[in-house]
C-alpha cells in the first residue's frame, strides 16, 4: 500500500472561471443560484491560490443532482473524482483504517481513494453526512472532522498505513438531505448550498 500511494503526484488544477462556467452550463440546466455560489467559491480560491477553506455542502432532497454537481466541479477544476458515502457508517475504521493486527485489515476509504485516483489532490465527495452513525467503535463523525479539518489533515494518520499522509490538497465536498442531523462541529466547517431541484418551468425546458 505504501508504494502504491501517489506521493507528490498532483493533477494540474484549473481555476479558470470561464472554464468552470462553461462546464457547469454544459452539465446543468438552470440552478443559477447554485452555479453562482460555486463560481464564487472558485473565484475566492483563485485569489487565495488554493481551494482550502470552508467545505461546500450541497443539501436538498434526493435526486436533485447534488452528486452530479460535485462531478462537474471536479471536471471544471481538472481534478480526479472519488465518492464515498458515510450514511449509516458506525465504524471509525472505514475512515481511519484498521490496525494491521486485525483480520482482514484494510486502510480507510480516503487512503483507498488516493490509491485509486493516483493523485494527492482529488475532489472527494462525502455523501450523506446527515446520516453518519454513532458507533460503539469510536465516533465516525469526529474521525470525519479530522479528515476535513485543514489544521489536522496535513498529517492524517491511517491506522493501517501508520505513516502520516498529507490530505491538505484534497478538495472535500459533502452532500446531505437535511441539515438538522449533521453534527454541529461538522456543520461549523461547512458552507451550505441549497439544491432544491428543478422548478416546473425548468423541467419543461429540459424536456423540450
Amino acid at each position: 500500500w505504501l508504494t502504491s500511494m501517489p506521493w507528490g503526484t498532483n493533477s494540474e488544477e484549473n481555476l479558470e472561471l470561464s472554464r468552470a462556467k462553461e462546464v457547469l452550463e454544459e452539465d446543468h440546466y438552470g440552478m443559477e443560484d447554485v452555479k453562482k455560489r460555486i463560481l464564487e467559491f472558485i473565484a475566492v480560491s483563485q485569489l487565495r491560490g488554493s481551494t482550502q477553506g470552508k467545505i461546500l455542502c450541497f443539501y436538498g432532497p434526493p435526486g436533485v443532482g447534488k452528486t452530479s454537481i460535485a462531478r462537474s466541479i471536479a471536471r471544471a477544476l481538472n481534478r480526479e473524482y472519488f465518492r464515498f458515502s458515510v450514511g449509516g457508517m458506525t465504524d471509525v475504521a472505514e475512515i481511519k483504517g484498521h490496525r494491521r493486527t486485525y483480520v482482514g485489515a484494510m486502510p480507510g476509504k480516503i487512503i483507498q481513494c488516493l490509491k485509486k485516483t493516483k493523485t494527492e489532490n482529488p475532489l472527494v465527495l462525502i455523501d450523506e453526512v446527515d446520516k453518519i452513525g454513532r458507533g460503539y467503535q469510536g465516533d465516525p463523525s469526529s474521525a470525519l472532522l479530522e479528515l476535513l479539518d485543514p489544521e489536522q489533515n496535513a498529517n492524517f494518520l491511517d491506522h493501517y498505513l501508520d505513516v502520516p499522509v498529507d490530505l491538505s490538497k484534497v478538495l472535500f465536498i459533502c452532500t446531505a438531505n437535511i441539515l438538522d442531523t449533521i453534527p454541529e462541529p461538522l456543520r461549523d466547517r461547512m458552507e451550505m448550498i441549497n439544491v432544491s431541484g428543478y422548478v416546473a418551468q425548468e423541467k419543461l425546458a429540459i424536456a423540450e
